[in-house]
């Protein structure tokens, strides 16, 4: 007989998040480990793309409309606005969402009565609101970080008191859960340190080949980048390193540019850039590519962005100019899946680019089983399984 899983996300399809991806595909192939999910999402988000082929069951048994009185921060220029959402909205802008949550949650698992409530941490309210109301029903609690929180790039608290209440919650989260998984093995080491005999695990992002299909490749020699750009990643470093190549035989593609951070500019070969792409439609647009690319900032030594799985399942391989020693560059060392080169030394980027380029031919795209979807919802019954069985 199945269990069952109360599962919190934020982004949930048709939200085209990337973040709508890792839980969609648990709640899809958790059943078959026999854990029965039923999942509480927020509607789609504004601000986000709706991407209707990110959908397919199961559909959330309850969507949230929450009121978020930060969007009327919007009225007033960025940077002000930026400062007071760290100054009033702890922790995070979306405080209507866990206060929805807070609200919603004791009822539904009073009459649910969840083996386990596992919730999503984008954004890292919704880890607060289940943790509270897990630990007020004595149900086990698996949190699952997307992100760092105290340790993100992005965290920027207003004061020292913002900075002891993030740090007081990360650990009220951290201390309520049975289970804590990330997709990422920096964070997992830093939160063991952090948080001795916390039972922490990776279970890394990955893709699902039902989601589209791979065609023969095209003509000529093209690079692509996919996703949307912004904070620390973008496109830059590997154009000055592809014109420092002095070659014209080269076409990049930027596809996924939702923000339209990119202009094509004034290079010695053909750019094209391209808006939000549905994700089924990435078969077409990788079956075009020769190979990826990926930029990440010195700064950005600890993200793993969700893309690489994806080039990963294409069997292209990636040009990655990323910090030396970072989660990034980690990934592509342990799979084979491309070759890094040190953002930090940007006078090695044409001659390594040049010599990737030459080994194209030669790339035989590693074995990507591990990170099937149906895969790792499979290791996360095993967390489950744990945290139901109890300490």
């Amino acid at each position: 007989m199945s269990r069952t899983v109360l599962m919190v996300a934020f982004h949930y399809p048709p939200s085209g998040a990337v973040a709508s991806q890792r839980p969609h595909k648990f709640a899809r192939y958790l059943p078959e480990s026999g854990w029965a999910p039923v999942v509480v999402a927020r509607r789609p988000d504004p601000r986000q793309p709706l991407d209707p082929s990110f959908g397919g069951p199961p559909a959330p048994r309850l969507r949230l409309s929450p009121l978020e009185p930060s969007r009327l921060l919007g009225l007033f220029p960025s940077a002000f606005a930026a400062a007071l959402r760290r100054a009033v909205f702890v922790p995070d802008e979306e405080c209507g969402w866990m206060a929805s949550l807070a609200a919603t949650l004791p009822a539904l698992v009073r009459r649910l009565r969840p083996d386990v409530i596992w919730a999503n941490s984008v954004p890292p309210g919704s880890l607060v609101a289940a943790a509270w109301a897990a630990r007020r029903a004595r149900v086990p609690f698996v949190a699952d970080f997307h992100n760092e929180w105290t340790r993100n790039m992005y965290y920027r608290p207003a004061s020292r008191l913002h900075d002891a209440l993030h740090r007081r919650l990360e650990g009220f989260v951290v201390r309520s859960a049975r289970a804590v998984t990330t997709l990422n093995p920096l964070h997992t080491e830093d939160l063991r340190s952090r948080f001795p005999g916390t039972p922490a695990e990776t279970i890394e992002n990955g893709f699902d080949p039902v989601d589209y299909e791979l065609g023969p490749g095209g003509r000529g020699l093209v690079f692509t980048y996919a996703g949307a750009i912004y904070g620390h990643q973008g496109p830059g470093p590997f154009l000055r390193a592809l014109a420092g190549t002095g070659r014209r035989d080269v076409a990049v593609r930027i596809v996924g540019d939702r923000f339209a951070a990119v202009r094509p500019g004034d290079w010695p070969f053909p750019v094209e850039v391209r808006g939000h792409v549905p994700h089924r439609e990435l078969g077409r647009e990788f079956s075009r590519s020769s190979a990826f690319f990926l930029c990440l900032e010195p700064s950005a030594a600890r993200q793993l962005p969700a893309k690489l799985y994806e080039y990963l399942r294409a069997g292209r391989p990636t040009f990655a100019i990323v910090p030396r020693g970072g989660a990034a560059e980690r990934w592509l060392a342990r799979t084979g899946a491309g070759t890094a080169v040190p953002s930090e030394e940007p006078e090695r980027w044409p001659g390594a680019l040049e010599r990737f380029i030459e080994e194209l031919p030669r790339y035989r795209a590693p074995d990507g089983a591990a990170f099937h979807r149906r895969a790792l919802a499979g290791r996360l019954a095993g967390v489950l399984d744990r945290a139901a069985a109890g300490p």
